[in-house]
């Protein structure tokens, strides 16, 4: 996959485990209204702050967010953690300063980079490994999840992170009020997830029997 031929590169990382339609929709909203090109797709092998890793193998999560993207023109997958956790010599936790770094090599320095988060992980981004170094490569994007709003956020944000500068990265897209965590749970009480991923996405958990005890 060349990236070279993007100005402007939405980095999206996530478990997507499993990949819902808000995945799908909010970054899309995201490209047009910062004018990029492309959202690259990084799903984690595994990620420091959560230990308890992804409920799905790696390659029941990428192949859903293959049916996922689809019909997203805008969007490619980026394999770069994935294919780096089959290393056994360079297997270790998901950083994204490293990805955004490696990301960089390849691309070159004319394209601008930047990386969508929602704003329940900006309380515990001053715990990123190297996170002054990444904001200085990739400046933020974040995405308002309820009960946040921009300024509760801001409010609490810790004091490590300044007020000032981080009111910037917000963007004015509709919030996100499902996670990934309360889908699986439906799957495992046996109730509906339509409406909440896409429909090959359903289809792809019932064939295989995913999250069926979480």
């Amino acid at each position: 996959m060349d990236l070279k031929a993007y100005k402007k590169i939405i980095v999206f990382g996530g478990s997507f485990d499993p990949p819902q339609i808000a995945h799908v929709q909010l970054p899309a909203m995201v490209l047009r209204a910062i004018r990029a090109q492309v959202v690259a797709y990084v799903p984690v092998a595994s990620q420091p702050l959560k230990p308890e890793g992804p409920t799905a193998s790696a390659e029941h999560r990428l192949e859903m967010l293959r049916l996922a993207l689809a019909d997203a023109p805008h969007a490619v997958i980026w394999t770069d953690e994935l294919d780096r956790a089959q290393d056994s010599s360079l297997y270790g936790p998901s950083y994204t300063v490293d990805t955004i770094e490696r990301m960089r090599q390849q691309v070159g320095e004319k394209p601008e980079i930047r990386f969508l988060i929602g704003a329940d992980q900006v309380h515990q981004f001053h715990k990123w490994y190297a996170w002054q170094r990444l904001i200085k490569m990739a400046a933020p994007i974040i995405m308002l999840r309820p009960p946040e709003t921009q300024t509760s956020l801001l409010a609490s944000l810790p004091a490590q992170l300044d007020k000032e500068q981080w009111q910037r990265y917000f963007i004015d897209v509709p919030t996100l009020s499902t996670s990934s965590t309360q889908i699986r749970q439906r799957c495992a009480q046996k109730q509906s997830i339509t409406g909440l991923v896409p429909p090959a996405v359903e289809k792809y958990i019932g064939d295989h029997g995913l999250y069926q005890s979480c």
